[in-house]
């Protein structure tokens, strides 16, 4: 009854919860060619309305995805042996990412070498002579770029499994409480003492901040979904939850504008991450009291999202780099990369992706279910 109910949760708000959060890459990375921060594709002419959401969203997107990451490597573990489990994350995070690297990433790099000058002939020589030379990006055109969510996320199962195989063994007595609000002050630390030294690189050698605050994050995730009774308390706590993360935002916001708090202090650092970790709070809480549910638009968003995601980035920097040369105004230029975008991806999965098996494996997902079905038919004969 127990492992059901946590299959559940996983399943209901939890996916809900990553479907939300992918959905928004797109407003998020669109957001990127017009808000002036320097991208594969931008503007000329910026939108500075997009600075702060942006600013707030780059705060919250990606640690949402690791927590919930975490939480399900424990769902995960507990209905698979350590071998299983290490084997089926192989084939879902290191495949799709050599994959990704190899033919979903690099036309984002050519784009980008295109608007620059930086190249003028066409994709395949491009290719040929670029991106067979393995050279990492910047300085060369071989890249993992947005894919490297995937990357740090399957060092993390490398890293974490012996210790969470032992947390999984263990007898615990910890049950929720208070000291769930006080997970953010190890991000914080992390972030006041390492980013000045180790600026976010999404490169993994010497990208300690980053590796770091991830990390810490998908710990959270594990940590929290093997204490019972957890999301239900979470979902008790949601408007006290809220009421501070209001509270938190507004200051902070006050703070940095007025300069009471400058930009990169220790004082930002750490209120950021406090920030961070209470709307984590809040997103867990009513996720789990108004989404823990399944319908028909879940399960197909549940096995689109991961595909979607995959692909988002590169489709977005295809559609901005043609769009962008228009004299339109920023604002329809943005609405028009963001519906052809989500479009695309939306077309490319369910016309070609969840439809073809090698582009099932390709993407991380798992062969159809009728087909596992008759063979598990088979083999029970």
């Amino acid at each position: 009854m127990l492992a059901n109910h946590a299959s559940q949760e996983r399943y209901d708000f939890l996916d809900w919860l990553r479907v939300i959060a992918i959905f928004v890459l797109f407003f998020f990375h669109t957001g990127m060619i017009f808000v002036g921060w320097g991208w594969h594709v931008v503007n000329s002419e910026t939108i500075p309305a997009l600075a702060w959401p942006m600013d707030i969203a780059h705060r919250l997107r990606m640690p949402l995805l690791f927590v919930i990451a975490g939480a399900g490597m424990w769902f995960a573990l507990q209905r698979r042996s350590a071998g299983r489990f290490l084997r089926e994350r192989t084939t879902k995070l290191l495949l799709p990412l050599v994959i990704g690297m190899f033919l979903i990433v690099p036309p984002q790099i050519y784009f980008e070498r295109l608007l620059h000058g930086q190249w003028s002939g066409n994709y395949l020589g491009f290719y040929v002579a670029r991106v067979l030379q393995f050279r990492p990006y910047p300085a060369g055109d071989f890249s993992w770029h947005h894919l490297w969510f995937i990357a740090y996320l399957y060092v993390y199962v490398l890293a974490l499994l012996p210790a969470m195989l032992w947390w999984k063994r263990i007898e615990r007595r910890i049950v929720p409480g208070m000291w769930l609000f006080l997970l953010g002050i190890p991000l914080g630390i992390n972030e006041a003492l390492l980013k000045s030294l180790y600026p976010e690189s999404h490169t993994l050698v010497s990208d300690w901040y980053t590796f770091n605050h991830y990390l810490l994050l998908t710990v959270h995730g594990y940590l929290m979904a093997s204490v019972p009774g957890i999301w239900k308390w979470i979902s008790d706590v949601r408007r006290w939850s809220l009421a501070s993360g209001l509270v938190v935002v507004v200051a902070l916001m006050g703070a940095l504008i007025t300069g009471v708090i400058a930009h990169d202090s220790i004082a930002d650092h750490v209120g950021s991450n406090i920030f961070t970790w209470l709307w984590m709070m809040i997103f867990l809480g009513y996720g789990y009291r108004y989404l823990s549910f399944a319908n028909p638009l879940l399960v197909w968003a549940r096995d689109a999202s991961y595909p979607v995601y995959i692909l988002h980035q590169t489709v977005i920097v295809t559609i901005g780099y043609y769009v962008i040369q228009y004299t339109w105004t920023p604002w329809v230029k943005y609405a028009v990369v963001l519906l052809l975008s989500m479009g695309a991806c939306f077309a490319l999965y369910e016309g070609v992706i969840r439809r073809v098996p090698v582009f099932r494996f390709a993407f991380g997902m798992k062969a159809k279910a009728s087909r596992v079905a008759r063979f598990a038919r088979r083999t029970s004969v």
